[in-house]
């Protein structure tokens, strides 16, 4: 694992965000020592093992070229508190952003912030200072550059950000080798948001030791929203580093306080099935100022604590024991993760921009991809991210990365709406495929693709530059025959869309494939063909748009029954497999004990149908009532955004 205590245990970080009630950024210069060491003694007694710390900047380093040696005094006294109370600290030393404002120093005098050589200079020996200084401490858990450095410096190029940060980071190595240091940049990169930005995660994951993540989902779908933590931590695992949840919360101005603790319960025990090695809210306290910057403007942030001004206990607050507690029990550092994954390709064009695409062009695909992680996830699916190679064209034409695509490692690859892929990238899936691999993928307007439709084994009716829209508002899809979850005869309804041309759909003139499920009128709309010793699922109609641009639910459940019966009729059963609409999965083993963690998603009760396919097996412990409903499987009943744990032994 990433952290560990102060015995040199392996742990779970488990923490927050702080600032003191009383003073909040002004922490530094309005000195209440008794009730940051008052702070801290909480913090232990909620079950917490870290916390992020800010140094404020204009504090720090009023002037050029000295930390102030008041600052620092009080900073080790902080870190002596962490120490006695055997807590860890991760100090962040740029605080240019921070609630809504940005904070400057008065001597960097407009220049910029990580190019400039002097600002720089400034900025280093500022950093290497307060690590000379504090790493004898054993409280520090390892060190961050900054607090969301994209919105204090802007746009700037990825190679200005790979500098500045190598330069920082090298510096501290050379100080203090042992700890691990991040950036603190909320991980805002195109690989995990598909949003330009100079902050590259493949080129900064070179340097930094970990990734932290920092985000505040808001919009329609409940969904997207409750599975927004695997998501972002499923995107970012992949480029190489651990990952933790730096900063998530939520204020009681913008929600119920039992609607908050529902929320820090799925993100804790989803952050941990998704493999993150850490969680930190936003925040400790809650604030409450007559008149004082940037509470005054953005008044909600007063309300992000999980203590209230006054020292009492929101019901959040009680969520860190409790998963502390199950942390405790589970032992994991002694558990290896036991899931088979079901793949997602994530495209270049996600996270590198290629030029002349055509325009307008389909700019959501963060939300896209969200929504079908969602689906895959709704169906009780593990998921994991492939990421397509850029070909980088600033870089002499190089490729980002290798992608090694095997059916052994990831045996079903889902691709929604294939519209952009590299030649390299085809010609390995048409391979992947022939080597046993099975592809799913969903029909795109348009598509760049090269012989997408020679790949789904139809031959297709596509016009250039015009979409071909069914002709009705809602497609009636009927079930040929018993296959997966689906019975012979079953039909369900998808409401359609004909405001834009990427809700277009693929007319099918005809193909040697096996029609799975068709319209009323007889077209396909689900094929099946088999590829060497492999087999491609092409749907005709984009239906993760649709599911995108759709408030309505109900319907979306047949999606996942797709994506379960391509994954389940391909793929052995798992030795625990669960099912019910919004349920996540997380197994580990420790020789013959297995860990289970089941996470309802949802705001209303769920039933939950576990399914144990082992040969002999036990339950130790469990923490909800259970039933057995058949030698093998037993039902759960889960309330809204309620947490399971199991504990099973084979004798």
């Amino acid at each position: 694992m990433l952290f560990k205590d102060q015995q040199g245990k392996a742990i779970f970080g488990l923490g927050v965000n702080y600032w003191p009630s009383s003073a909040a950024l002004n922490m530094w210069t309005e000195w209440r020592p008794e009730e940051i060491s008052d702070d801290i003694r909480r913090m232990r007694s909620l079950g917490m093992n870290c916390c992020r710390l800010f140094l404020y900047l204009p504090a720090f380093m009023p002037l050029p070229g000295r930390v102030d040696d008041v600052m620092l005094e009080r900073l080790h006294y902080v870190l002596d508190q962490f120490a006695a109370a055997g807590l860890g600290a991760l100090p962040t030393f740029i605080v240019g952003h921070m609630s809504g404002e940005d904070w400057d120093v008065s001597w960097r005098k407009g220049r910029n912030f990580i190019t400039d050589p002097e600002v720089m200079a400034i900025t280093r020996d500022y950093i290497l200072q307060v690590v000379r200084d504090c790493r004898a401490n054993p409280a520090i858990s390892g060190w961050l550059l900054s607090n969301e450095l994209p919105n204090y410096i802007g746009n700037q190029a990825a190679d200005d950000v790979e500098s500045w940060v190598r330069t920082m980071i090298t510096a501290i190595r050379q100080e203090d080798p042992r700890r691990p240091v991040s950036i603190g940049d909320g991980a805002w990169s195109p690989e995990v948001l598909g949003k330009p930005s100079g902050f590259w995660l493949r080129k900064l994951n070179t340097i930094q030791n970990f990734v932290g993540l920092h985000y505040y989902p808001r919009g329609l779908s409940p969904w997207r929203h409750s599975f927004t933590t695997a998501f972002q931590l499923c995107l970012a695992r992949e480029w190489q580093r651990p990952v933790i949840v730096e900063e998530f919360g939520t204020s009681t101005t913008l929600c119920s306080e039992k609607n908050q603790a529902h929320y820090y319960r799925t993100v804790f025990y989803s952050a941990l099935i998704n493999g993150a090695q850490g969680v930190l809210s936003w925040c400790l306290n809650d604030f409450d100022f007559t008149d004082r910057r940037p509470y005054s403007h953005h008044t909600y942030e007063e309300r992000f604590g999980i203590v209230r001004a006054d020292k009492s206990l929101k019901p959040a607050a009680a969520e860190f024991g409790r998963f502390a507690r199950t942390l405790e029990k589970m032992a994991l550092e002694k558990c290896s993760p036991l899931q088979a994954p079901a793949g997602l390709l994530i495209p270049s064009n996600y996270y590198y921009q290629y030029p002349y695409q055509f325009q307008p062009e389909f700019q959501e695909w963060y939300e896209l991809y969200l929504e079908t992680f969602c689906l895959l996830k709704r169906a009780n699916l593990n998921v994991r991210m492939l990421f397509e190679p850029a070909q980088e064209l600033g870089n002499d034409g190089c490729y980002s990365h290798e992608l090694q695509l095997e059916p052994g490692e990831t045996p079903v690859l889902f691709v929604p709406r294939m519209k952009v892929m590299t030649k390299p990238m085809r010609v390995k899936l048409e391979r992947y495929v022939n080597d046993g691999g099975i592809l799913y993928f969903s029909f795109a307007n348009d598509s760049w693709v090269l012989d997408w439709h020679k790949l789904a084994g139809i031959e297709m009716d596509c016009k250039f530059g015009v979409p071909d829209f069914y002709p009705s508002d809602f497609l009636d899809v009927l079930v040929k025959e018993d296959w997966g979850d689906f019975k012979q005869g079953q039909q369900f309804r998808i409401p359609l869309l004909n405001n834009n041309p990427e809700y277009g759909y693929c007319r099918v003139i005809s193909g040697s494939t096996r029609v799975i499920l068709e319209t009323r009128s007889g077209a396909p709309f689900l094929t099946e063909r088999q590829l060497g010793r492999g087999k491609i699922y092409f749907c005709m109609f984009p239906i993760e748009m649709l599911a995108l641009a759709s408030q309505a639910d109900e319907w979306k459940g047949d999606l996942g029954r797709i994506y379960r019966s391509i994954f389940n009729t391909t793929v052995s059963a798992a030795e625990f497999v669960i099912k019910g609409d919004g349920l996540e999965l997380g197994v580990w083993q420790a020789g013959n004990r297995f860990e289970l963690l089941i996470v309802n998603h949802a705001w209303e009760s769920r039933n939950c149908l576990l399914t144990v396919n082992l040969p002999r097996w036990e339950i130790e412990q469990a923490d909800k009532v259970y039933q057995k409903t058949g030698q093998n499987t037993l039902e759960i009943l889960l309330e809204c955004k309620e947490i399971c744990h199991l504990t099973f032994i084979q004798p």
